[in-house]
């Protein structure tokens, strides 16, 4: 079926499996659960890092913005102050403006303002050897300051700030980064234009330009500015008491209005009109100041939580992860020792009963897994081997006793069915010398039936020959006398007939069922033996009267002729009963034959028996020593 026959897709791994060990198992299990869970982690620590990296490096942004927002104020409030009364600004522009630097000097190369820091630089240089009239003070200043919102744009996008993945940190950092500097610096600028103005009584075609510029983008940034900062209340109310946009909002909107109305450009060398304009001017820049010292640390704390919750939420995910990792290591580990325990005590019993020691049953488990279950089954395996083990020791004890009695039975049977086919044979040889003795009575009586004849002869020409009756009668007494010597052998032979059938009948007595028939065929025999007895014992008596007569006719020769007929008659008789012994020789010498084959019969089945016994005999020895290497097997078994 090949190696996918049986598992399919599975048989790799279960070919893998059934070649290592449960530790083995275990590890690899473990490893391929381990290092998916490694590979997410990592990612989600990694990614987790890098957000808190981000927002790290948006603080780095915030510090930046923190460090150049005094110098951007301190840049807007010296553009708009005269050059004489500008000394104590430019100093604490240059505490600054030191501060600043320092930042730079850390925070330069990650937030990539190199470049623009030395662009602002330059400008601040040609700031500090300013001097003629104010117009070129004032272009050298708002160069000065497009510079240092130019290093706060590209700290702002160069810290991720621009990024900001939150909604409320990401409009309070458009606001505090681009919206607030921007509209600061048009609100400055107005200012500044405007006090010129109203101080030199006129406005030129490019100042107005300049404020109406500066007015369309203020309302712009103002506008934009609210919208953000309200999304920003908007999905974090806590920030509506701490951000208080109505403050900059209400003055930015009057100084607004205030240039939208044209009062600057309708007054002349206005004092009042100055002094209220440029009071305006100074309170939406100082709101502005003040909203953007209010943004920047709300920013920096928007942050700074957004760090805290992701570190939070790291540090809860190790704690989860490390407390998932050890819970599911403890269930493992106690999942491996209960597989293992079980498996060690299925192994040690299994081990005890192929040693054949069944002296402890498995305990009852305590447990409903799978290897509980296999101990319970083992259990069972165990009470049917214990009981299956006592019965074979009891069955095997009852075959030895069994096998050894019948091996003692088939022994003495095998010796008696030997004896018993000696006998036979003895047998066997004894009827055939009876038949040898009968058929030898048999032709004798065949001679005697043919003398019985020609004596009937005889007798017949006894008349013709009466004259030599004397010399006959001598003959006839020599004849009676060799007759009686026949009929005296076979009165032997027939007693001699008689003791055999005896002795054949008492052999089939012992033979049993087998020489029934034997002692039948003796029963005849002894019959007909008996008959020829009386039938010569009848000749022996006749001869003897014949004897008498032949020896009163030799004294009474003249009465021979009267008793001729009787000698006559006598002869007959004679023949018949000759015959009829010829005719029991004949069928005494059958029965014998018929004896003597039976016997041979029952001597080829007796040796068959006993060629049976011996077999049997074998087979309860081999049945015996069976039973004997079967209760040594059995032994080895050690049962309660």
């Amino acid at each position: 079926m090949g190696l996918f026959g049986a598992h399919g897709i599975w048989a790799l791994g279960v070919h893998i499996m059934r070649s290592i060990n449960f530790a083995a198992k275990a590890l690899i299990v473990s490893f391929l659960f381990a290092l998916p869970i490694a590979w997410l982690s990592w990612s989600y620590f990694s990614a987790q890092k890098s957000a808190i990296d981000f927002s790290m490096k948006e603080r780095d942004g915030v510090r930046y913005l923190q460090a150049a927002s005094p110098v951007l104020q301190k840049a807007l409030q010296l553009r708009a102050t005269p050059a004489e009364a500008s000394a104590p600004l430019a100093d604490a522009m240059d505490k600054a403006y030191a501060n600043l630097e320092k930042v730079q000097s850390e925070l330069g190369d990650s937030l990539g303002t190199a470049s623009a820091f030395d662009a602002l630089k330059q400008a601040r240089t040609a700031t500090k050897s300013q001097g003629g009239e104010a117009l070129e003070r004032f272009i050298k200043n708002t160069a000065h300051i497009q510079a240092l919102i130019a290093v706060m744009t590209t700290a702002t996008d160069g810290s991720n700030l621009t990024l900001d993945p939150d909604i409320d940190s990401y409009y309070v950092m458009d606001a505090a980064a681009f919206r607030l500097p921007d509209l600061m610096e048009r609100i400055g600028l107005i200012r500044a234009a405007g006090a010129a103005a109203l101080r030199d009584g006129k406005l030129s075609p490019e100042f107005r330009s300049a404020i109406d510029k500066a007015l369309a983008i203020s309302e712009f940034h103002k506008a934009n500015m609210l919208a953000g900062l309200g999304k920003s209340i908007l999905q974090n109310s806590e920030l509506s008491n701490r951000i208080r946009i109505e403050e900059s909002r209400d003055s930015t909107q009057k100084f607004l209005d205030t240039v939208s109305n044209g009062l600057m450009m309708s007054v002349e060398r206005d004092p009042e009109g100055l002094k209220t304009f440029v009071a305006q001017g100074d309170a939406a820049f100082a709101a502005q100041s003040a909203l953007l010292d209010r943004l920047l640390p709300i920013l920096d704390e928007l942050i700074q939580k957004r760090v805290d919750a992701a570190q939070r939420q790291v540090n809860i995910t190790i704690a989860i992860l490390i407390v998932t990792l050890l819970l599911a290591g403890y269930a493992f580990y106690t999942f491996y020792l209960v597989t293992r325990g079980g498996l060690r005590l299925i192994s040690q019993h299994l081990q005890e009963m192929a040693e054949g020691d069944l002296r402890r049953a498995p305990s009852q488990p305590w447990g409903k897994d799978e290897p509980a279950a296999v101990i319970v089954d083992l259990r069972k395996a165990y009470d049917s081997l214990h009981l299956l083990i006592r019965k074979v020791r009891h069955s095997a004890r009852d075959l030895t006793g069994t096998s050894g009695e019948i091996a003692r039975a088939s022994l003495d049977l095998s010796q008696r069915t030997e004896s018993a086919a000696a006998a036979l044979e003895q047998q066997a040889a004894t009827m055939e010398e009876i038949g040898s003795s009968v058929q030898a009575m048999a032709d004798n009586s065949k001679d005697a039936a043919v003398l019985a004849r020609e004596n009937a002869s005889v007798a017949q020409k006894g008349g013709e020959v009466i004259r030599d009756v004397v010399s006959v009668m001598s003959a006839i007494n020599s004849s009676s006398q060799k007759i009686g010597d026949i009929i005296s052998v076979i009165d032997g032979i027939a007693f001699q007939t008689n003791i055999l059938a005896l002795n054949a009948a008492v052999e089939a007595a012992r033979a049993g069922e087998q020489g029934r028939g034997f002692a039948v065929v003796a029963s005849e025999v002894r019959v007909l033996a008996q008959r020829s007895a009386a039938a010569a014992k009848e000749i022996k008596d006749l001869i003897n009267t014949s004897v008498q007569n032949v020896e009163q006719g030799t004294k009474v020769v003249s009465g021979a002729g009267l008793t001729m007929d009787e000698i006559l008659g006598n002869a007959k008789r004679i023949n018949d009963l000759l015959n009829e012994i010829a005719v029991g020789s004949r069928e005494q010498a059958n029965g014998v034959s018929q004896s003597v084959s039976a016997i041979q019969l029952l001597e080829q089945s007796t040796q068959q028996n006993a060629a049976l016994v011996e077999e049997t005999s074998a087979a309860a020895g081999a049945l015996s020593d069976q039973s004997d290497g079967l209760m040594r097997e059995i032994a080895n078994f050690r049962v309660v």
